[in-house]
């Protein structure tokens, strides 16, 4: 929130809303931020992650199937054929990272992380008809800001911001590029491309986890990541590739 105040302070970028359906636009906001990461969050806590990359992998899937009726975007058969490719790839790579516990409450919330985000994609596309992307994303960093920063004043922390220090490096990333930087790219896509193309994309993460995991941490790349990681890739290209 921070970035886009100043932002818009110094006149870098210009954002109106006079006039426009902000009732479309706030379900934006309600989808990503608020649900998607509140579900994800818990729902990791109670799930393995190899069970979390399977279930979120499966987000470009829906997002197809919702945005034929809801935005009459009908994937072809070959764009369909590559997104079930991009998820088995996932599911490639999920699989080989070890069990751990399931809960039922907690698979519960990492399938409504994934309707969130799937719902997310099918109204920022539809925004785009009104919204500039920077708009959009304003809108999104504000209410995410306003609502975790609402809950984190109600759970009482005095020493939050003593405890931040060490790790603000990562907040400044995560709040920065992760954040601002990355949802602008996104809603910048769902302006310009379907959704279900736009969608495919995310699952690209699960590769680049891996190949950073391997490249700034030593961790164990073998012949199920590999095999992931193109089935990823062939995906992401199929249902792009016109």
């Amino acid at each position: 929130m921070i970035v886009f105040v100043l932002l818009v302070a110094f006149k870098a970028i210009k954002i109106s809303y006079k006039g426009k359906p902000l009732g479309r636009l706030s379900l934006v906001c309600l989808f990503q931020p608020i649900l998607y990461f509140t579900c994800e969050t818990f729902g990791i806590m109670e799930c393995s992650t190899s069970t979390a990359g399977l279930v979120l992998g499966a987000i470009p899937v829906t997002v197809a199937f919702l945005a034929w009726p809801m935005l009459n975007e009908k994937p072809t058969w070959a764009q369909m054929l590559s997104l079930f490719l991009s998820l088995s790839g996932v599911a490639f790579i999920a699989l080989n990272l070890g069990n751990g516990e399931n809960t039922v409450f907690g698979l519960m919330l990492l399938f409504g992380s994934m309707a969130s985000a799937s719902l997310y994609n099918v109204f920022s596309r539809k925004s785009s008809r009104n919204f500039k992307p920077v708009e959009t994303t304003f809108a999104m960093m504000i209410s995410g800001a306003l609502c975790f920063g609402l809950l984190a004043l109600l759970k009482g922390s005095p020493n939050l911001t003593l405890r931040a220090i060490p790790v603000l490096p990562s907040i400044v990333y995560l709040g920065g590029l992760s954040s601002v930087v990355a949802f602008f790219l996104v809603n910048f896509n769902l302006s310009r491309l379907k959704a279900s193309q736009s969608s495919v994309f995310s699952n690209l993460s699960t590769a680049v986890s891996v190949a950073v995991g391997v490249t700034f941490r030593g961790e164990h790349f073998g012949l199920p990541q590999a095999v992931g990681a193109m089935l990823i890739l062939l995906g992401v290209w199929g249902a792009n590739r016109k």
